[in-house]
């Protein structure tokens, strides 16, 4: 089997680029990035074949296709955030011709199962209690608007034109490469002013004070390498019963995971923010589908996610240093 991973350097992209190799049945794993973070896949990079190059262009992706013999995809090359005035053509170039360009390319290839990283931003502003995969969903931006088309897309493709294709729709999720996306190099969208709180790990690693939001505040947690798991069953679920699923783990306070930081990092200097929300808040997403019809069980408890994000920290930071010093 061959997958290929759009993006897969980028932030969930590369967790699960590395549990594709890790799983045992895995025979090759081709990347697609066009601004590829080779430390971050650090410890297996040896075993991939990175390719640099933009979805956007439809030449190069059916250059991949017909030059590795792709029997699966996993597309999550994609830009966070929506552009600034005046980017948008060149945004949608890469969020929607790119998502159509490798959509079509698996058709003809006749791949054996598409994935579609979507995103909770497709939902928008529902006023829902939970958030489950039969809501209308309301996206109130551009990179949400893109998401729910890239899904119609899917559902197009499955429906019409016979690729077995599927959505997942991922949550709040954490992990190494949510503070800094690859995207950002592209001009297309600025870097955030300040980190996200789930990202300021990676802050108090390298010996920086951070700040966390309230403790109270409760949110959705998915560690990244159970999100790639929740990917990793639906590219190689035999059937699937649906098209579109949730990916969520838990829904726990801030203060939970601040407690789980500071254990891992004793030293590091982590003071809260009672006024400070949680930024890009949504409501509780039901991930019964994803339990029910994949199996997926959560590997990744806050202690044992925050220590694996610790760890994939000091393998990349590894990787630059040591890159540093022979250049």
């Amino acid at each position: 089997m061959t997958l290929l991973v759009t993006g897969g350097t980028g932030f969930l992209g590369s967790y699960l680029t590395r549990h594709a190799l890790g799983s045992g049945a895995q025979d090759r794993v081709v990347v697609l990035d066009r601004y590829p973070d080779r430390s971050r896949i650090a410890d297996v990079l040896d075993r991939v074949t990175l390719v640099e190059g933009d979805v956007g262009d439809q030449g190069v992706v059916e250059e991949v296709f017909a030059g590795y013999g792709i029997d699966r995809v996993a597309h999550f090359a994609f830009i966070l955030g929506s552009p600034p005035p005046g980017r948008m053509p060149a945004y949608i170039q890469v969020q929607c011709q790119g998502t159509a360009n490798v959509l079509e390319a698996a058709r003809v290839a006749g791949v054996r199962r598409f994935l579609f990283a979507s995103s909770v931003a497709a939902y928008g502003a529902l006023d829902a209690a939970v958030l489950t995969e039969d809501l209308v969903p309301d996206p109130q931006v551009p990179y949400g608007f893109c998401k729910l088309w890239g899904e119609a897309m899917v559902n197009h493709y499955a429906g019409s034109l016979g690729l077995d294709a599927v959505s997942l729709r991922f949550g709040s999720t954490y992990g190494l490469g949510r503070g800094w996306r690859g995207s950002y190099n592209s001009g297309l969208m600025p870097p955030p002013r300040s980190l996200h709180y789930m990202a300021r790990v990676e802050s108090a690693a390298r010996g920086q004070s951070i700040v966390m939001p309230a403790d109270t505040v409760m949110a959705d947690w998915t560690y990244a390498a159970d999100a790639a798991q929740a990917a990793w069953l639906a590219l190689t679920q035999e059937r699937l019963r649906h098209r579109l699923y949730n990916v969520s783990s838990a829904r726990l306070p801030v203060g939970q995971f601040t407690a789980a930081l500071r254990a891992a990092l004793p030293d590091a200097a982590i003071t809260v923010d009672p006024e400070e929300p949680a930024g890009n808040a949504h409501a509780p997403m039901d991930n019964t589908r994803l339990v029910t019809d994949l199996g997926f069980v959560p590997a990744f408890d806050l202690a044992a996610g925050v220590a694996d994000y610790l760890e994939r920290i000091r393998i990349a930071d590894a990787c630059v240093a040591a890159k540093g010093r022979a250049s």
